[in-house]
């Protein structure tokens, strides 16, 4: 199927009538800027074009909510990019829901962030709020004990020459028994 035909058989779900369906399919293409390729089949299409034609199933109905579900995971950060500007794009016509794990995407796209930990929802409120609370950048912490470091390596290294002493002493034993059954005149 092409994208024009997917738009379509999308529409027809959604319940517009058969008079408006074109106009809808138009404006869906030229918002998620695939109406060069309406005519293209899916399979020949990127990872980030396949990612805009569910954009453009999403909206051709014109709804009033989307829910998006970690919309750019999985892509290369140009098509990323690119979706994110569409995405910002339709912000304003409509009210949007995204769940995802990328607080640079939430940034790019979000006005509010809700934090939700095992299933709880922990806060919400606009990004300038969250990053005032909880910070605004990375951590890092920097442990200067050489010496601990340096038992822990060296603790680490025993248990591993003994780990590689026991493997050949148990691959020995195995060889020495496979040789038993093979010749059973020669285990005396």
């Amino acid at each position: 199927m092409t994208v024009k035909e997917h738009l379509e058989f999308y529409s027809r779900i959604k319940g517009i009538p058969p008079e408006k369906r074109e106009k809808f399919i138009e404006e869906a293409l030229e918002d998620v800027m695939l109406s060069n390729r309406a005519n293209h089949k899916i399979s020949e299409l990127s990872g980030g074009m396949r990612r805009r034609v569910s954009v453009a199933i999403s909206i051709v109905s014109d709804p009033k909510i989307i829910f998006f579900d970690e919309p750019s995971t999985g892509l290369d950060p140009e098509n990323r990019r690119q979706l994110w500007d569409i995405l910002v794009k339709l912000k304003g016509k409509r009210a949007m829901l995204l769940t995802t794990h990328s607080m640079e995407e939430a940034d790019v796209l979000c006005n509010r962030i809700a934090v939700v930990t095992n299933g709880i929802l922990r806060c919400i409120a606009p990004q300038v709020r969250l990053k005032s609370l909880y910070g605004g950048g990375y951590h890092l912490e920097i442990n200067c004990q050489k010496q601990r470091f340096l038992n822990i390596s060296k603790k680490i290294n025993i248990r591993r020459k003994k780990k590689t002493k026991i493997q050949e002493l148990n691959e020995k034993e195995s060889m020495r028994q496979m040789d038993i059954r093979k010749h059973p005149s020669n285990s005396n």
